[in-house]
């Protein structure tokens, strides 16, 4: 059978999760829900059709052009999708034994206010978990004809997770971000710009009213010096059943290059949105996915500096979030990344990258 791989490398965990919400291993089936999503929002920016596919009437002989390629009722994949993991690495939240070799690790961020939980205030504590392999192989095999469009439209989509977004599911709580390392899929005709799409307001998403941005985090020491020195939020001080594990901070930046701070971002920014229903309807709450996704930092090449950090943040430019976040996270990432106002000096510049 013909087959055509990419090979990609994580910046940030991949989350494919099970019924169990636990992630031992990359599922296809979550792989390809991500790619979906991201190939329907750029038909739609490139004024195709797309369906919800959670509410969808396409089947075999009446589909849009995303059921073309991904498939409905009565009308099948045009191609299967194996992953190949190339030494895997688990950071997940259990630990066997003391005597195993831990490249398992727990990474828990406590919340910085009570949230209320079955009409009780409690601190809650939120994750980062994932799987983080030296590299991945995506295999595509096709079972029926694949025209040349849908293969440049699969890999302007490919083209567009690496640079701007994310793959996988918890990319709004900083995960997924990739690098790939090389693409044979045929027919990749030169990558689709966020510039070229149409802005049609819509609810199903649309690349074209999409923000997508990235900042650089420059700080005055080396990042695993300032781990070791403990300066970064875990926890409120009241929050008395929070036990520190800065052995997990000193693993995954050792190991990995990347700082798990997406909650921190998402803190900076969360009330730029003063009205608390728009805040809800842009940010999340409890039943409810957010609109606006954001990345852990991660070292941006292998080459760069070991104190600056990239973070991506992109999303539906609801109530003109993007500009927003554009404008402040400078003034005011540095209160929400720092357990103490005196370690804010420690951050030398936040700075716009793209």
């Amino acid at each position: 059978m013909e087959q055509f791989t990419v090979q990609i490398e994580p910046l940030t965990p991949l989350w494919t999760g099970d019924a169990e919400r636990k992630c031992s291993t990359l599922r296809e089936t979550g792989i390809i829900g991500s790619l979906r999503w991201w190939y329907e929002a750029l038909v739609r920016g490139l004024g195709g059709t797309a369906c919800d596919p959670t509410n969808s009437k396409c089947e075999g002989k009446h589909h849009c052009d995303a059921c073309e390629l991904f498939g409905c009722t009565g009308w099948a994949r045009k191609f299967k999708l194996e992953v190949e993991i190339d030494d895997e690495v688990e950071i997940d939240d259990e630990v066997k034994n003391d005597d195993e070799v831990k490249n398992i690790c727990e990474i828990k961020i406590g919340t910085r206010e009570k949230r209320k939980v079955r009409d009780k205030d409690k601190y809650l504590l939120r994750e980062t978990k994932g799987i983080m392999p030296k590299s991945a192989f995506l295999k595509f095999f096709p079972l029926r004809e694949i025209s040349e469009d849908e293969w440049n439209l699969l890999n302007n989509t490919l083209y567009i997770i690496s640079n701007y977004g994310a793959l996988g599911a918890s990319t709004s709580q900083g995960n997924g971000v990739i690098n790939i390392i090389s693409n044979c899929l045929p027919h990749s005709k030169p990558p689709t710009t966020i510039g070229q799409l149409s802005k049609k307001a819509q609810e199903l998403p649309q690349l074209g009213d999409f923000f997508f941005y990235k900042f650089r985090l420059e700080f005055n020491k080396n990042i695993l010096e300032l781990i070791k020195k403990k300066v970064f939020w875990t926890h409120s001080e009241k929050h008395s059943g929070y036990k520190e594990n800065w052995q997990s901070w000193i693993d995954v930046w050792d190991k990995y290059k990347f700082l798990p701070i997406a909650f921190h971002i998402r803190d900076s920014i969360r009330h730029l949105e003063n009205d608390k229903d728009k805040r809800h309807e842009i940010f999340g709450e409890a039943g409810r996915g957010s609109t606006v996704f954001v990345s852990h930092g991660y070292k941006i090449s292998k080459n760069t500096s070991e104190n600056t950090v990239e973070v991506r943040i992109y999303g539906y430019d609801k109530e003109n979030i993007g500009s927003k976040i554009k404008d402040k996270l400078n003034d005011n990432i540095k209160d929400k990344l720092f357990s103490l106002s005196k370690y804010n000096s420690y951050l030398n510049k936040c700075y716009f990258d793209m």
